[in-house]
């Protein structure tokens, strides 16, 4: 998903200031006609997709999070109206508040926009996400009637689930081995897993149980965020089991153990932590789980999803870490 080329070719105007440029056009967005506002952020987010510069996003974030307090409001005053079905009467809507008129048609674009810059800035989705509108966006991405002008903002509603350099600390108690990774721009758990278990293999194989990681190509390339025909109808099954820190010191798979699964859908921030990490416990001899290989699809472009190992753990680091669980639990 890629901003639509501005009318003008921005070379003909960049003479090396061009962020500074829409910076300064970013600072004045919220004091503008909301839908002019919207169109002009199309700009903006443009250039920061050339340079690789999210100099601009603060108010390009301030923008989104206005007109989505004005649409939220304008399809709750609908339900208490009890026009649940499909979109208002748009005239109607403009004698009552010309603001959400006006947020409402430059909706989508603006929200294309926004992605520009929280694909490619982890303070930017911290950013919205201190905007204690979370609520908001979710709604306007699932319970609104469909619409040309929201339907982006499902990508802005990924966003908020998606990790940004994610500390986790993986145990496997069947060999008292372990080891430090860190996850990025993943929203959902189940491509976690994908991304940590081909990283298990490339690194460690046999050593954690696993000769073989069993995925097709173009699934592999689907996860690292490219767009290959052919995956479809492939889905993917685990190795291990894995579990929150709950299941420590267990080394196989029983009832208790599945209950504290990761469960797969779940954004990766929401894995229970200790001292920073997010724990991740690798049993054997669990059910075997499988999911639809669309979990691990990417949803922009600018996104980098990996899981990277940074160092295994020694044997007395790895008993410390099973202490210090033992002192949670």
């Amino acid at each position: 998903m890629t901003l639509f080329t501005p009318f003008f070719k921005l070379n003909d105007y960049n003479s090396g200031n061009i962020i500074k440029f829409t910076a300064e056009l970013s600072e004045s967005l919220c004091s503008m006609d909301l839908y002019k506002a919207s169109l002009l952020s199309n700009f903006i987010g443009f250039a920061c997709e050339k340079e690789e510069d999210t100099s601009a996003g603060r108010g390009v974030i301030e923008l989104f999070a206005k007109a989505c307090t004005n649409l939220y409001n304008m399809f709750q005053s609908m339900e208490e109206d009890e026009e649940r079905d499909g979109l208002p009467d748009f005239k109607e809507v403009y004698g009552k508040n010309q603001d959400w008129a006006r947020a409402y048609f430059g909706f989508n674009i603006l929200s294309v926009s926004a992605m520009a810059f929280l694909t490619r800035d982890a303070g930017l989705r911290k950013f919205l996400a201190d905007k204690g509108i979370s609520e908001e966006i979710t709604y306007l991405a699932e319970e609104t009637p469909e619409s040309p002008y929201l339907k982006s903002v499902y990508y802005v509603d990924c966003m908020q689930r998606t990790c940004s350099n994610l500390k986790l600390l993986v145990l496997y108690p069947a060999g008292k081995r372990g080891f430090i990774a860190e996850a990025n721009d993943i929203n959902n758990c189940f491509h976690l897993i994908f991304l940590l278990e081909e990283q298990i293999w490339e690194n460690f194989g046999r050593n954690y149980g696993m000769p073989v990681f069993e995925a097709d190509q173009p699934v592999t390339d689907l996860a690292h965020g490219d767009y290959p025909d052919g995956f479809q109808g492939r889905p993917y099954i685990t190795h291990f089991t894995e579990c929150n820190y709950s299941v420590m010191p267990a080394s196989t798979c029983g009832q208790e153990e599945i209950m504290n699964l990761v469960w797969g859908e779940m954004p990766p921030d929401y894995i229970p932590a200790i001292d920073g990490y997010a724990v991740i416990v690798l049993l054997d001899g669990g059910p075997q789980r499988s999911f639809d290989v669309n979990f691990l699809a990417v949803p922009h472009s600018a996104l980098n999803p990996y899981v990277e190992i940074e160092r295994e753990l020694g044997s007395d680091e790895y008993n410390q870490w099973v202490k210090r669980i033992k002192e949670v639990l």
